[in-house]
């Protein structure tokens, strides 16, 4: 089983370096690397290449410079679209991987055939590289080493898989995208993609296991948090909502999800999505608490909390 690693860059100089070699340092190693600057006006393209020459690494590690910018989602698509092995792991450029984490996530794919795509769980830390805790904490790995099978319901519940978790079939993906139509696919991330049709084909495993530290700072492409007095911004978590029913919307569009199952999913979170927009802008704690109770199967505790505390006017945003 051959693997590539592939990650887009940009503007990610001050962490980037340290990724590398984390990726490099493997206890598999990957056979080909492809990393694909977008544009970047900082020095990362000189010190990834400049970290291939000083570890020799010409001959496995690609770096490429986009003639023009293609956006966070095109950048990685285009990446994705060079790599050439039998397993894709995908990887941010600022986040941190543990030693075993390609040795772990491949084990899970060749003792598992009907696994389209495998994640590990992963920790969080700052721009340090301390640990840190956010009401939004992804899962906690119990350390078990137990795989599990990760619904589609379970996807658009809680999207808690960013790539730099996911290794997926390079054969598999090129064939369930086929024909899709790219102007609305395009506008969907990566990651939530990928985790999508593995889960419609019931093939997303998870390993209970934490192996790879997801960096939270001020210039996280997708707009990630962990403090409170950002996460509790009415105006925030709104244009973030916005932002999800697009993506959920692009779906739809490009008609990517084929199977009932997936489709009442998709068209179950659009609603909950649509009406906690509302029940938040309206700012009446009545119709948030509701709304919870309606959907409560498909509403996160902490999403409830968060909104409560919105109406309640405590968000520096307004």
């Amino acid at each position: 089983m051959t693997t590539s690693v592939c990650m887009g860059i940009y503007n990610g100089a001050a962490y980037l370096e340290e990724q590398l070699e984390s990726i490099r340092s493997q206890t598999k190693p990957p056979d080909e690397v492809i990393l694909c600057d977008d544009g970047s006006r900082d020095a990362g393209m000189e010190l990834a290449r400049a970290f291939i020459d000083r570890h020799g690494l010409q001959d496995s590690w690609k770096l490429y410079r986009n003639p023009e910018r293609k956006g966070y989602p095109g950048n990685f698509y285009h990446a994705m679209s060079l790599c050439t092995m039998d397993v894709v792991f995908l990887a941010d450029q600022d986040d941190i991987w543990a030693d075993r984490k390609m040795e772990s996530l491949c084990e899970i794919l060749e003792t598992h055939p009907e696994a389209r795509c495998v994640c590990c769980k992963f920790g969080l830390i700052d721009s340090r590289g301390r640990d840190i805790h956010s009401l939004m904490q992804p899962t906690v790995s119990h350390g078990t080493g137990r795989v599990r099978t990760v619904s589609i319901g379970d996807v658009f519940y809680k999207c808690e898989w960013p790539g730099m978790v996911l290794a997926y079939r390079r054969d598999w993906f090129r064939e369930k995208t086929e024909g899709r139509k790219p102007e609305a696919a395009f506008r969907i991330p990566h990651d939530l993609m990928v985790c999508a049709l593995a889960a419609e084909d019931h093939g997303f495993l998870q390993l209970d296991r934490e192996l790879a530290y997801h960096r939270r700072h001020d210039s996280n492409a997708g707009g990630e948090e962990h403090r409170l007095g950002r996460l509790l911004n009415r105006k925030r978590k709104l244009g973030e909502i916005e932002t999800y029913i697009r993506l959920l919307d692009a779906f739809r569009e490009g008609q990517i999800l084929t199977t009932e199952e997936a489709g009442e999913a998709l068209e179950e979170k659009r609603a909950v999505m649509g009406e906690r927009y509302e029940a938040l802008r309206s700012g009446r704690i009545t119709g948030v608490m509701a709304n919870a109770w309606r959907r409560r199967g498909m509403v996160r505790p902490a999403t409830v909390i968060c909104d409560l505390i919105l109406c309640f006017g405590r968000d520096s945003g307004e």
